[in-house]
């Protein structure tokens, strides 16, 4: 049985994984935020050439309309600036209406006589404004000189851009953008709501793949009610359905197997006992004879005798020890228990510096032979290992027997060496395979500080006697 058991560090499968709902609601989410700030991009940059296309466009026929307001004539040969203060300018108002300007008109002495902006009087946010009015060069204006007669100037006209007016227009394009997005928003939701409600079964679905990591075979999916989910499940259990068979039948072959090794040790034990055992002993009492014989009358074949009769002594040891090896002492006349108790004592006899414990809960004697024959062998291998190998201080048996499980544990604080690699991984691929033949489960762990941990469990259908069958 080895004694190292570095723990197995296995890499995280799920660090790449990625989770749908998070992904679309995140996807979504970005793509309208997104549109919705290309778009208000757009309209910006779209607000920016308008109001270029205002000023410069239209600055030329503004000139002449307000230079004919200036130059139509109050008397004789009378031209002047006064008509346009008070606001008038009644002949571009139309259209400044439209285009959203600011006029200015000064005299030739740069003094202001009308300034006047056209376009709605709503305020638009803030934000809007001050975006437009940084994007909006100073130089976007039109300036001229009002002249009378060729080389006769009577004031300066100058076209500026109205950025409230333009900023509201700008604001009403931004508010149906913003209504989109919210719009793409709320289709999101939309969306994620059933997306969530038909991916719920996942999570019934990663439980019973978590039972099945477990080693519940018989744990079977959900019917979601998603399509591919169903194909899913079904595929799933199908190929659950064909492991369980699978194993059902290793387990059954591996249990035939082992009954027929057991009955065969027992058959082979029972020989030896009876043939072998006999022998010895006759040998062992013919030598006896001998030697009481010849002990006066040919003292010179004592020694002869007395040899015959050593091998014949340690021969019945090494054959008892065989016997012991192939079918427990006790174990079939006396039960588990008593067979355990005696291995127990021969290992105190053996090792009086060692502190051995054994712990039976529950009734062990009418267990089925398979089982019993198990649980022997998985404390002996455990014993030898550890007490050959691992020089421990300290040896705790528990046996426990409940309505629905049998478990075994055998704790040591040995320092865990490894005498013999080869029987130790033999030992414990034996004990692995007897209890899987048995549907049970199978751990070895390291205890803190020191010494090893051996645990098997037997499910509820290993403490019922199987009748043995080749069909």
């Amino acid at each position: 049985m080895s004694r190292n058991l570095p723990a197995a560090l296995l890499p995280n499968e799920f660090d790449q994984a990625i989770d749908l709902k998070k992904v679309l609601i995140a996807h979504v989410t970005v793509f309208a935020i997104a549109i919705g700030v290309v778009a208000t991009g757009l309209l910006l940059a779209q607000a920016v050439d308008r109001v270029r296309a205002h000023v410069l466009q239209t600055g030329g026929t503004l000139e002449r309309l307000i230079s004919e307001e200036v130059t139509r004539p109050q008397g004789s040969f009378q031209f002047s600036l006064d008509r346009l203060d008070g606001l008038e300018l009644k002949s571009i108002s139309a259209i400044g209406e439209l285009l959203g300007i600011c006029v200015e008109v000064k005299d030739i002495y740069a003094h202001p006589v009308v300034a006047r902006c056209f376009g709605g009087t709503s305020v638009a946010p803030s934000a809007v404004r001050w975006a437009l009015a940084r994007m909006v060069s100073p130089e976007t204006r039109y300036q001229s000189v009002i002249e009378v007669y060729p080389g006769v100037a009577v004031g300066e006209l100058a076209i500026i851009p109205n950025l409230d007016n333009e900023a509201w227009a700008l604001w009403g394009q931004i508010r149906v953008v913003i209504g989109m997005t919210f719009g793409i928003l709320l289709l999101n939701l939309l969306i994620y709501l059933p997306v969530r409600r038909v991916l719920r079964p996942t999570e019934q679905i990663l439980g019973v793949i978590a039972r099945m990591q477990a080693g519940d075979i018989a744990a079977r999916m959900p019917r979601p009610s998603l399509l591919e989910l169903r194909r899913i499940a079904v595929g799933f259990d199908h190929l659950a359905e064909r492991l369980q068979a699978t194993l059902s039948e290793q387990r059954q072959l591996a249990q035939r197997l082992i009954s027929a090794r057991e009955e065969e040790r027992r058959h082979l034990a029972h020989d030896l006992h009876d043939e072998f055992g006999q022998l010895l002993a006759s040998i062992a009492a013919d030598a006896a004879f001998l030697a009481a014989r010849i002990r006066t009358p040919d003292p010179e074949l004592l020694p002869a005798v007395q040899s015959i009769a050593s091998v014949t002594a340690r021969m019945m040891e090494g054959l008892q020890g065989i016997l012991c090896q192939l079918r427990p002492q006790g174990l079939d006349e006396f039960g588990l228990r008593a067979g355990l108790v005696h291995l127990i004592d021969g290992w105190r006899r053996r090792l009086s510096d060692c502190r051995l414990e054994l712990n039976i809960n529950g009734e062990i004697d009418d267990l089925p032979d398979d089982l019993s024959v198990s649980l022997y062998r998985i404390v002996q291998e455990s014993l030898t290992n550890a007490l050959r190998h691992g020089a421990p201080e300290n040896v705790v048996v528990r046996l426990t027997r409940e309505c629905n499980r049998c478990a075994v544990s055998i704790e040591d604080d040995g320092s865990g060496g490894e005498a013999s690699p080869s029987r130790s991984r033999l030992g414990v691929l034996g004990m692995k395979e007897r209890v899987a033949a048995l549907g049970g489960s199978f751990a070895m762990t390291r205890r803190s500080p020191r010494g090893v941990r051996v645990q098997a469990e037997f499910p509820a259908e290993a403490m019922v006697t199987h009748e043995n069958s080749d069909a």
